[in-house]
């Protein structure tokens, strides 16, 4: 029923055109930098795309292709990353190198046919990259230790959009995702739509005393709940529509936000509403004497 409850919020979300709310295949993630890049992939500028109108810069929410949920494997994200994975470097990470690799390996294969100018300036820009030019160059050096780790996005000199959202971008991500829809198809315990179903479940971001990577809602990881020949998401077959939707309406409303009117801390447990309805109502804090 709450799945159900949160698939149609979504649904209203999207429509109503609200920050943050993102088409399937896409995510609103936080984004602290943009790399701008000339047309033969030349290294232009870094940008600070934060926002600076708090006392402390908090990171952008950008809407970006859906990030891979991470588990101990390396799996890069398209057209935008940590900055272990875009560029090598990391505060924390002990396969930074690795993780370079993968993320150059991926839009290798997905971009190498791309006559898209965007396109490729990040290869040329990836296939001269040297991780060890980051302390040598100071468009890198000068945002200091606050630019490492955080998620970096792409930008094409003279435009003021960002790469992903390029429609050769947009197209090549939607071939992306089809190349990976290896799932069974069914009937969605949610909408009761038959399509194909989600194996794994994103990331619920924003709940106190979770990992910092987020928690599942709907998780089978134990080796009893095989019994029946059935693994993973098959165990409660949702599907990978109503997945995007329940998780991406549950982590706008986790989403910590001072102006998030829609979330409250009680001792230890993370509590979110939202109306049935669309309605003029606007939530406020009130002080409880």
């Amino acid at each position: 029923m709450i799945l159900s409850a949160l698939n149609n919020y979504y649904e209203r979300l999207l429509s109503s055109g609200v920050e943050g709310i993102s088409p399937i295949g896409y995510s609103s993630e936080r984004i602290s930098y943009a790399i701008l890049l000339a047309a033969d992939g030349t290294l232009v500028d870094v940008d600070d795309i934060r926002d600076n109108s708090v006392k402390k810069p908090v990171p952008r929410s950008a809407s970006v292709p859906q990030p891979e949920k991470r588990t101990v494997g390396i799996k890069p994200n398209f057209l935008w990353d940590k900055t272990s994975y875009v560029l090598g470097v990391s505060a924390t990470s002990k396969r930074a190198e690795q993780e370079h690799i993968a993320f150059k390996e991926l839009h290798r294969a997905a971009l190498s046919d791309n006559a898209d100018v965007g396109l490729r300036a990040m290869l040329a820009f990836l296939d001269t990259w040297v991780p060890r030019r980051f302390q040598e160059d100071a468009k890198f050096s000068r945002h200091g230790e606050q630019f490492v780790n955080s998620n970096v996005v792409f930008r094409f000199d003279g435009e003021l959009g960002y790469l992903h959202e390029r429609p050769a971008a947009r197209a090549a991500w939607a071939r992306l995702l089809g190349d990976n829809d290896g799932a069974r198809s069914g009937s969605c315990l949610v909408t009761g739509a038959y399509g194909p179903l989600a194996r794994l479940h994103p990331s619920i971001k924003g709940v106190n005393g979770a990992q910092s990577a987020g928690a599942s809602i709907v998780s089978f990881n134990l080796e009893s709940f095989t019994s029946y020949g059935k693994s993973q998401g098959d165990n409660a077959p949702i599907s990978e529509q109503a997945t995007f939707a329940y998780t991406t309406a549950l982590n706008y409303l986790l989403r910590r936000d001072p102006r998030n009117r829609q979330r409250l801390q009680i001792g230890d447990a993370s509590v979110v509403f939202w109306c049935r309805r669309a309605t003029r109502f606007r939530p406020e804090r009130q002080r409880i004497c």
